[in-house]
């Protein structure tokens, strides 16, 4: 989906969120108030604190979907990854918030029983929030945001609170009026559950943490059933707010040309991407040998190198302009040359081939890197 429709679908159920969790707030503190229900008082500092938590959600799903920028190469994603984790420890204190109210009020016994009408409200809002939850959960899976999905399980956990401020308030009805304290309690827990999972979550995605075995398994498979993959390792991935970014490298054949490499990392690339819905970007890296990862102590002889000191040895041997092409090869540990000629130095036997042979082998004996030099030949 793109990312001008994914804020479109994330800006409209917010801002119904915010229309609700607004009515339900003021509904649930007046009727608390004057219904004497501390349960139902909580529960409509919760629906203000949903509130809040859906104007932030506005504003982090506007900034997550900005394009890519020169400060950020890869995007703003990580902003809802962040409000996430705000919205986790806002659950936190609003739970802590609500179990110490109630715990004031066991204490001093200033439970009392509460008014009828309040059993009205705990039901509306029930009713409100458990729509909200589904209608946000069915957006937060089409568009595959986390922080959407927080927020509807958020829109959950209100529907159970309330469910438990109504029990609360029918048992304080009944005569047990410390209930409604209780319930206060109840919900407090429950909330505060919900901020450590969600806020937990959002920490190992600011800490990178990568996609799980099963996941990676797949992803490997997928990898090494495309043709001209021999082998792949350094598999990493991150998350970064419903969408994953990966690295790889991968082994192909040790003579295959650049072009056919980068080829080979294409297919793997758009393959991965069009399998996996979550996978916003691949890296690949070509490898034409095995070799260990870490950082090698001294690397072999560059191209620029190499040549400036056999380039004066050949053309000691043939003419500058008979020398066509040079291909080098980096492999187990040593240098390969193929030196491409002109058809013309055995055509118009200038030169006899065994000859010449000898002549460019002697010309790589001092080099201790270079394992061998090839002579082939066609038209200049």
């Amino acid at each position: 989906m793109a990312e001008s429709n994914r804020y479109k679908v994330s800006r409209k159920v917010t801002l119904i969120g915010i229309l609700i969790n607004a009515f339900q707030a003021v509904l649930k503190l007046i009727v608390g108030v004057i219904g004497k229900s501390p349960a139902l008082v909580a529960d409509g500092v919760h629906s203000l604190g949903d509130l809040s938590c859906n104007v932030m959600v506005l504003f982090a799903s506007r900034i997550a979907n900005l394009d890519a920028d020169e400060n950020h190469p890869y995007g703003h994603r990580r902003i809802e990854t962040f409000a996430t984790l705000i919205l986790g420890i806002f659950l936190l204190a609003v739970g802590v918030g609500i179990a110490a109210n109630a715990v004031i009020h066991l204490i001093y016994h200033q439970t009392v029983k509460p008014d009828y009408y309040t059993v009205f409200a705990a039901i509306l809002s029930i009713v409100a929030n458990e729509w909200l939850f589904r209608y946000t959960l069915k957006a937060a899976d089409k568009i595959n945001s986390d922080l959407l999905r927080a927020n509807a399980w958020h829109s959950r956990g209100d529907s159970l609170s309330s469910l438990i401020v109504l029990v609360g308030l029918l048992g304080a009805l009944a005569g047990w009026t410390f209930l409604d304290a209780f319930s206060a309690i109840a919900v407090s827990l429950f909330i505060g559950k919900m901020g450590i999972e969600w806020g937990w979550k959002a920490v190992q995605e600011l800490t990178d943490e990568g996609l799980d075995s099963a996941e990676l398994a797949e992803i490997r498979q997928t990898i090494l059933n495309l043709p001209g993959v021999i082998h792949m390792h350094q598999l990493r991935t991150r998350r970064m707010a419903g969408k994953v970014f990966l690295d790889v490298h991968i082994l192909i054949k040790p003579y295959t040309s650049a072009s056919e490499g980068h080829f080979i990392a294409e297919e793997v690339r758009v393959s991965l991407i069009k399998q996996f819905a979550n996978i916003e970007d691949v890296l690949v890296h070509i490898d034409v040998d095995e070799h260990p990862e870490h950082l090698p102590e001294k690397l072999p002889t560059s191209r620029e190198a190499l040549l400036a000191r056999l380039l004066p040895r050949w053309q000691a041997i043939v003419p500058a302009h008979d020398i066509v092409h040079v291909t080098l090869y980096y492999l187990r540990n040593a240098i390969e040359i193929e030196l491409h000629l002109n058809l013309a130095l055995l055509t118009e036997q200038k030169f006899e081939p065994q000859a010449l042979n000898t002549a460019f082998q002697q010309t790589i004996d001092d080099e201790s890197e270079v394992k061998t030099i090839r002579l082939l030949f066609g038209q200049n």
